[in-house]
């Protein structure tokens, strides 16, 4: 999947080419866009463009630096992931890069670009690792050539909290070390705080398209009927098109029908189980809970097509009959307003809001809406 994403995302790529060519190197980028449209890799495969020794305009993937680079353990490269917080009496700040699970996280990111890195616990980017990083760029000043390379994952979560990591890495922006470039990686760029995204040059990344969806699912062997429907639900999310591929349509189909039933009907058992499991599952899986809460989106959407006559996407009876009963029963429902509140649910995922309160509002917004 990862070999084609630079033609997948080609006007992008031709702009990251340029500013190399340009050698007028930015020191700070901030890579935006939808979910799984291939940001992270972009953000490596960027930071290996700009440390290639070869004078071709393009990756050689052959010089010592490339090959370094392919295994994430380049000396110029830092990668900054949300982290748990320390335990008590932990102060060494390179404790923060160097611990097991971050040792093993960027050896699967380095095995598979499109790895998503979700550490247990894990739900800001920590002040100690942006200490640790400044004491990092500061000392590594050598100008052989080469630039040092820091990709802040997820890094709309320096703001979390108080804000104390972004305003750490502010002070980095305002005085940045020589031969250095910090680039952040983010899916909720409103998020980062203004005085942030003012030292950064923007490069917005698009969804990936439908095509390139549709033909890697034909690559893995998926049937093309199989491979319409997963390219419908997963709009362009590279790590929603592998969670889908991985397991059968006939579960998927199961968890679409299952979830908003809970919503609509009234069973208090039901709405509990609900609450406590998505709570849950929000902290030990965020790709997981996304997931499961775009399902529910899409469910909603093609009520609304078949509302209006339009022929929906599922091509399975059962569902669709669901959706003919769902209108027939609730004829007034506000079907868009519906799916505000699902899209509000998922932004709160990304502020580490308190998911129970948020949770037990949806299936109360759900029942006022289907009623209206």
């Amino acid at each position: 999947m990862n070999n084609k994403l630079i033609s997948a995302q080609k006007e992008i790529w031709n702009r990251l080419v340029k500013i190399k060519a340009s050698n007028n190197i930015g020191n700070a980028y901030l890579f935006s866009g939808p979910k799984g449209s291939g940001k992270e890799e972009l953000a490596i495969k960027f930071s290996q463009l700009l440390n290639c020794k070869k004078l071709s305009p393009d990756i050689c993937y052959e010089c010592e630096s490339c090959i370094r680079f392919k295994s994430l353990q380049h000396e110029r490269l830092n990668i900054v992931v949300p982290l748990p917080l320390p335990k008590t009496g932990q102060i060494d700040d390179r404790n923060f890069f160097i611990s097991d699970d971050y040792i093993n996280a960027i050896k699967k990111k380095s095995l598979d670009p499109f790895y998503k890195i979700s550490i247990p616990k894990a739900n800001r980017i920590l002040i100690q690792s942006i200490r640790g990083l400044k004491k990092t760029l500061y000392l590594n000043q050598e100008d052989d050539g080469g630039r040092n390379m820091v990709i802040i994952f997820d890094s709309d979560l320096l703001c979390s909290g108080q804000g104390e990591s972004g305003n750490a890495l502010l002070k980095i922006l305002e005085e940045p070390p020589e031969h250095t470039t910090i680039v952040l990686v983010t899916d909720y760029k409103k998020l980062l705080f203004e005085t942030i995204i003012s030292r950064c040059q923007n490069v917005d990344i698009p969804r990936l398209s439908n095509d390139y969806i549709f033909n890697w699912l034909i690559r893995k062997n998926i049937k093309e009927n199989e491979a319409k429907f997963i390219m419908s639900i997963c709009r362009g999310n590279v790590h929603q098109v592998r969670a889908l591929s991985d397991q059968s349509i006939k579960k998927t189909m199961d968890t679409i029908e299952k979830l908003p039933t809970i919503l609509i009907n009234k069973n208090s058992s039901e709405w509990r189980w609900f609450t406590d499991y998505y709570s849950r599952l929000y902290t030990s899986s965020r790709l997981e809970f996304n997931y499961h809460f775009n399902l529910i989106l899409f469910w909603f959407k093609n009520a609304a097509k078949t509302r209006n006559g339009i022929k929906s996407d599922f091509h399975n009876k059962d569902i669709e009959s669901h959706l003919v009963s769902f209108n027939h029963k609730y004829p007034n429902a506000n079907i868009y307003a519906i799916m505000l509140c699902i899209e509000d649910v998922k932004k709160s995922a990304s502020q580490n809001l308190y998911m129970p309160l948020i949770l037990l509002n949806l299936i109360l917004d759900v029942q006022k809406h289907i009623n209206e």
